[in-house]
């Protein structure tokens, strides 16, 4: 994609990284991070949201705030998941521009610049193209079908890459601040504010500590989120169900009437009553379970009765 925006300067950088259970990456990763962006030459700030973490991340964060003047600490009240802690750091940044990384080194910080000199051709979002996937195959399953839905909401090409390591121009966050919502997916939610994105080709290193905490449950979550809260798929669905029961109804009533009305016919009764019946019943049901879908979504964010994140502690 060419860019049509003049060459931007950049000032400010701000780094957010979610942080769940990772007190023994961090301390490496705080420290690169530190030294690629000082000898980028522009002033940063890192700012790491700790996701109530059940280990001892909170404690080596305020370790690591002692020897680290750019670093702001945050640790929410309970987990929110990654979207929430980044949705989190976005309402503290102060960087003309943002990068969001992992936590789990495998995001390196020496691919940082790439993607800042990037966002400095003038595009709105830099996402970094992985080389080759560390990631285990489940969880590449469950990419490959997340990233799927996304390039199909948003039209992006088949061969773009779509990775949780990238940079944003802080005006794309600060429309993503205003939009809200109980179930947010942080990819859609930039890619609904502008056009001017493009891959940048990053290294992506083995995981080194711990274990990804991606399951399948909440990889099968995440892609029913992003079909209720970014796309009409679900009620394209309702509404192919009901022309296949008006055809199917209508077949019917043809088949009957020609065969018990044109032809003087015996027309079988029990089996194809009880057919209809449970047909149109269970289709009915499907439809009541996914309107409750929505109508529950919009009731928690009516009544806030389900709030993003809420922050226990932080110390900037």
């Amino acid at each position: 994609m060419i860019s049509t925006v003049a060459p931007l300067k950049i000032s400010i950088v701000s780094v957010i990284i979610p942080a769940y259970c990772s007190s023994k990456s961090l301390p490496e990763l705080v420290s690169r991070v530190f030294n690629v962006l000082t000898n980028y030459g522009c002033t940063f700030e890192i700012i790491i949201v700790d996701d109530a973490s059940p280990d001892d991340t909170w404690q080596v964060l305020k370790e690591l705030k002692i020897n680290y003047p750019h670093l702001k600490i945050l640790r929410l009240l309970k987990n929110a998941g990654q979207h929430n802690a980044i949705l989190c750091g976005f309402s503290f940044v102060k960087g003309e521009v943002i990068i969001t990384m992992d936590d789990d080194l495998q995001n390196p910080p020496e691919e940082i610049p790439k993607i800042l000199d990037a966002i400095l051709l003038g595009y709105d979002i830099a996402i970094g193209a992985y080389d080759i996937k560390q990631h285990s195959a489940s969880r590449n399953l469950g990419g490959k079908l997340i990233d799927y839905i996304q390039k199909r909401i948003f039209h992006l090409p088949k061969d773009f890459h779509l990775t949780s390591f990238r940079g944003i121009r802080k005006v794309v966050v600060d429309n993503v601040l205003q939009m809200g919502g109980v179930y947010p997916y942080v990819t859609s939610m930039l890619l609904s504010h502008t056009k001017r994105y493009v891959n940048v080709p990053v290294h992506h290193a083995p995981r080194a500590f711990g274990k990804s905490q991606y399951k399948i449950l909440g990889i099968v979550r995440l892609a029913f989120n992003l079909l209720f809260n970014y796309t009409y798929y679900p009620l394209y669905f309702i509404i192919s169900l009901c022309i296949i029961a008006l055809g199917t109804s209508f077949g019917l009533g043809v088949f009957v009437f020609w065969k018990g009305v044109i032809n003087n016919g015996h027309v079988p009764g029990w089996a194809s009553t009880l057919f209809t019946i449970s047909f149109f019943s269970g289709l009915i049901i499907l439809i009541l379970v996914i309107h409750s879908i929505f109508l529950h979504r919009i009731n928690q964010q009516i009544t806030r009765s389900r709030l993003n994140f809420t922050i226990s502690e932080m110390h900037e």
